[in-house]
């Protein structure tokens, strides 16, 4: 045959929409509109070599491109493999300047990248803020392509740090491409739930690669071999290939462009396609491309000339097969030192070919090799995840358990828990196997710690199932007290998880009953408060009461610093009403903090929360979960956190601050959580993204809370009010009002949030009825007053009456009747409106509800101008709402305000301040208070105006204006504004 062979694939063949979409994403990358694309299909089918393209033209017109490989053994050992693999290539290439700004930019740098010469800090720091502040210092100096290839293998860490960058998209020139395998994804992979929750976040693009047609793989056949390949050498390799490009590569190595069909000889299973290549090497190289795929992930030159030296093969008998291996094209060189094949199948499919058992000693030399091989930091826990590996599969257990526990400790000291939880659970599934000494503690102790860790993470499933295995190991009758414990931390996953209906009160009183007769044990103590607990949520606070009182005895007698914190909490909960309801959840907080627990200090802060709420101390709880969310975020508590940060956005966005609402639901959308804690996370960055204008984008937001769970009828989460403000933004106030009158019953149990639906459905029916009026629609009116009406009587069945106040200091509570009194006026458009407003905008100003506060300024300015208040007075709460709407990046606020005030034909900016006037003669003779009244007619200054800067009434400015004229002998101000800038006195702009 002529010709030549060709050993691997000069280009690309087809892709043209999905080249398209990724060069349009880069593109607005470098514009300042970051995004992320997920491109996925089988294995083979051309992703990577897909974004490599891509990529390589961005990086020729000046783009930054950072690739990061994932590979799947020890993929969950480690954290951020990836990610710090991408981080070191970028450094290698970087120019010396750029490298040494970026690392000098980022605190603790070296903790990440201790290799590189980065900043390291005396204390332990969260490395998700390290490898964010580094990827946007990189950004900062030019556009960046952060790629993570087969993420599928990635670890839980990268793929929080991968969920951060995409929650915090605002302008940055970034564009995040992932590729990953369809085929990887088996049910139940936790990979599906973070793919649903990037896929809910705005500016992020799915792609799936198909398989080539059979032009496309005629094509591609041309390319490979240098000419028109025969028709029917084309319909073999399509039947063969199925248009996967990699395979279609692979079963023609070493044919030409005369090839006229495939040889006869061509095993007929696609693995021996892929493995042709590998055959075709001699004995060692076969044999050195086996010892790789053993090691499971790239590997410098060193540690495999050792393990080869162990496996009988010389120094240069290893390097001769390498390059053997990479004139194949099966294996490529990685960075200075280390080695991999070119495509991760090869790596299966030669671990594959190992015969039971056979693999075995490659292992142990492998991890022979890595023993002699110490690290510190990330690189250690590596190291022992690896070892960990290599020893199970070469069935030396106990030195994998020992290797699992060492690690488990190393990502616990790095806080790296999801590393930690992964260790722990191999570590508790190896430990019946081995014969181990008591010095090592027993199994119920490493299952309890399994159990904590999977807590934190919000793993229910696997802390349920260690709670369960530490109950069967404890015998209630030699050990109560732990027994008691244990009972307890489980009775609470099997409610955490669904496996009760109701808090499992039989449960908590067993667990009483276990350690009654030990009354001043901490157990004792945490067992009265845990079924106080229980009782309370089961409604019988009698009984709740009387079991709190026994707790904080209890806790007094133990000393115990945490029990005294449960109980103080369960006390002042039980007790909400009573006059020590703050003192009580107050030191229980304080007691919670001093133990350093975050599954229990957040238990209290949720108590202590509450209590607030219901006193309208809306910034107090503000204060508290903005010291809580860093705390658990730091020690691993992530579920927990994932709460707090829900919480408090939800807090922020009463209070009018999205920019800061925002920056905390960036940190709860990047981690996984119990489906409540995502759900209200979601639920939050659907309410800031209506009152930014992003409509789309709370959709989505809404659609992955629904996935999550049942929002409509669930109390507690603030979903009706926000499904309702999304349903009035995209005009359904009509379902709007339906959904809050279905719902209402659901909150009879706190009635502040069916308060604020009542507020909300005051308003759907008020959009409702001013759209009636304007159809002259009867009938539409009579309908949306009954079901307002219906709404009402709802709210006042329940008790106590509707916007009770809680006590002196209980501000919302009256804004909330405020709000509702003006929304009702709208409804039956009683006149004058504009009064009632006034005290909403009064009431929500007070209580510190700015987000309201402004809404009701423009409602109010709507209402004067109908009212036929002159454009001076309107201008006043009109500027006040434009204010805020500016200030907090409100769009369709702003856009409400602008409109109403081109019709009224009013100037949004604010006259400028006047400074004091000097004036002469005849003003000479002015009081202080007379000239300052002067400047401000002089700016042109309204008496609403004047008399709002100067803190007094109108009626007190208008006689300061009627001393002016007298003392000026002028007739009007207009007058002795015109004779003051005739003197002297700066004119300013006017209304």
């Amino acid at each position: 045959m002529g010709g030549a062979a060709v050993a691997r694939s000069p280009g690309m063949v087809g892709r043209i929409e999905e080249r398209r979409i990724l060069g349009a994403a880069i593109q607005g990358a470098v514009e300042g509109r970051p995004c992320a694309v997920f491109v996925h299909g089988e294995a083979g089918v051309g992703k990577t070599r897909l974004v490599r393209a891509v990529c390589d033209e961005a990086a020729a017109n000046g783009v930054a491109v950072l690739w990061g490989r994932c590979v799947r053994f020890g993929a969950v050992d480690a954290p951020y493999v990836p990610l710090i693999g991408a981080l070191e290539g970028w450094a290698e290439s970087a120019e010396p300047r750029e490298r040494s700004e970026v690392l000098d930019a980022v605190p603790a740098a070296g903790e990440l990248l201790p290799s590189l010469g980065g900043h390291t800090s005396d204390s332990a720091v969260r490395l998700l803020s390290v490898v964010d502040a580094l990827i946007q210092a990189i950004a900062s100096h030019g556009p960046t392509v952060l790629v993570v290839d087969d993420v599928q293998w990635a670890d839980l860490a990268s793929r929080d740090a991968l969920a951060y960058l995409v929650a915090g998209f605002r302008s940055q020139r970034l564009a995040v491409l992932t590729t990953y395998r369809d085929e990887e994804m088996v049910s139940g992979d936790p990979m599906h739930t973070w793919l649903a929750d990037l896929r809910r976040l705005p500016s992020v693009t799915d792609v799936r690669l198909d398989r080539l047609s059979w032009d496309e793989t005629e094509l591609q056949l041309a390319l490979l071999l240098g000419g028109t390949p025969h028709r029917r050498l084309v319909d073999q390799v399509v039947r063969r290939s199925d248009g996967n490009p990699y395979l279609t590569e692979l079963l023609v190595q070493g044919l030409t462009s005369t090839a006229e069909g495939l040889p006869t000889d061509l095993a007929a299973e696609l693995t021996g396609a892929l493995l042709a290549a590998w055959h075709r090497l001699s004995l060692p190289g076969r044999e050195v491309m086996r010892l790789m795929a053993v090691a499971g992930r790239p590997t410098s030159i060193d540690d495999l000339r050792e393990v080869a030296a162990a496996r009988g093969i010389d120094r240069e008998a290893l390097i001769g097969a390498l390059a053997e291996a990479t004139n194949a094209g099966i294996s490529v060189a990685q960075g200075r030192d280390e080695c991999w094949f070119r495509h991760p199948l090869l790596a299966e499919l030669l671990y594959a070919t190992f015969v039971p058992g056979e693999a075995e000693p490659v292992h142990a030399a492998w991890a022979a090799t890595l023993e002699s091989r110490p690290a510190s930091g990330l690189d250690e826990l590596q190291r022992q995840g690896d070892l960990a590996l290599h020893y199970e599969r070469a069935r030396d257990l106990e030195a994998c358990l020992d290797a699992s526990l060492r690690a488990a400790d190393l990502a616990k000291g790095i806080r790296s828990p999801h590393e930690e939880a992964v260790h722990l659970r191999r570590a508790a599934r190896l430990w019946p196997m081995i014969h181990h000494d008591a010095g090592r503690g027993s199994e119920a102790d490493l299952l309890e710690r399994v159990a904590r860790a999977n807590d934190l993470l919000g793993d229910g499933e696997a802390s349920f199932a260690a709670w369960s295995r530490t109950l069967e190991l404890v015998d209630e009758r030699t050990d109560p007290l732990r027994a008691c414990r244990v009972l307890r931390r489980w009775a609470d996953s099997a409610w955490a998880t669904g496996r009760t209906k109701g808090r499992p009160v039989a449960e908590a009183e067993h667990a009483v009953d276990l350690s009654r007769a030990f009354p001043d044990s901490h157990e004792y103590a945490d067992a009265l408060a845990y079924l106080s607990w229980c009782q309370w949520w089961m409604n019988d606070l009698e009984l709740s009461r009387t079991y709190a009182e026994k707790a904080v005895l209890a806790a007094h007698r133990s000393g115990s610093t945490a029990a005294l914190g449960f109980a103080y909490a369960v006390r002042g909960n039980g007790d909400v009403h009573g006059e020590r309801s703050d003192a009580d959840t107050a030191e229980g907080l304080r007691f919670a903090k001093l133990t350093g627990d975050p599954e229990l200090t957040w238990r209290v802060v949720v108590i202590r929360n509450n209590y607030l709420i219901r006193r309208g101390r809306v910034l107090e709880c503000v204060e508290i979960l903005r010291e809580f969310l860093p705390v658990a975020l730091d020690v691993g508590a992530l579920s927990v956190a994932v709460f707090a940060a829900g919480l408090l956005s939800h807090h922020l966005l009463m209070l009018g601050r999205l920019h800061e609402s925002s920056v905390v639901l960036r940190e709860g959308l990047s981690l996984a959580a119990l489906p409540i804690a995502s759900a209200t996370v979601r639920l939050g960055a659907a309410s800031l993204s209506v009152r930014r204008g992003e409509l789309e984008v709370a959709g989505l937001h809404l659609q992955r809370a629904r996935e999550l769970m049942g929002l409509e009828s669930r109390a507690g989460l603030a979903a009706q009010t926000i499904l309702a403000e999304y349903l009035l933004a995209t005009d359904e106030a009509e379902q709007a009002l339906d959904l809050l009158s279905r719902t209402m019953v659901a909150h009879f149990a706190d009635t502040r949030d069916a308060d604020e639906m009542l507020v909300w459905g005051a308003r759907a029916a008020a959009d409702l009825i001013e759209a009636a009026r304007d159809h002259n629609d009867s009938a539409a009116l009579g309908r949306t007053r009954a079901a307002l009406d219906d709404l009402l009587a709802v709210r006042r069945s329940m008790q106590p009456a509707p916007f009770e106040v809680s006590g002196p200091d209980d501000l919302v509570q009256p804004a909330m009747q405020a709000l509702f009194t003006a929304e009702t006026a709208r409804c039956m458009a009683d006149k004058p409106t504009s009064v009632v407003w006034t005290e909403a905008v009064r009431r929500c100003g007070d209580a510190g509800l700015r987000w309201d506060e402004a809404v009701a300024s423009w409602r109010c300015a709507q209402a004067l101008l109908d009212e036929g208040a002159t454009r001076a007075v309107v201008a006043v709460p009109l500027r006040s709402a434009y204010r805020f709407a500016v200030e907090a990046g409100a769009a369709p606020l702003r856009q409400q305000v602008e409109t109403l005030a081109a019709l009224a034909r009013i100037r949004l900016e604010e006259p400028a301040d006047p400074s004091p006037v000097q004036p002469p003669a005849p003003f000479d003779s002015l009081t202080r208070r007379e000239q300052e009244v002067l400047s401000h007619l002089v700016a042109g200054r309204t008496y609403a105006e004047i008399a709002k800067a100067l803190f007094i009434s109108e009626k007190t400015v208008s006689v300061h204006v009627s001393n002016l004229l007298h003392k000026t002998s002028t007739s009007s101000r207009r007058e002795v504004a015109a004779l003051a800038v005739r003197l002297g006195q700066p004119a300013n702009s006017k209304d």
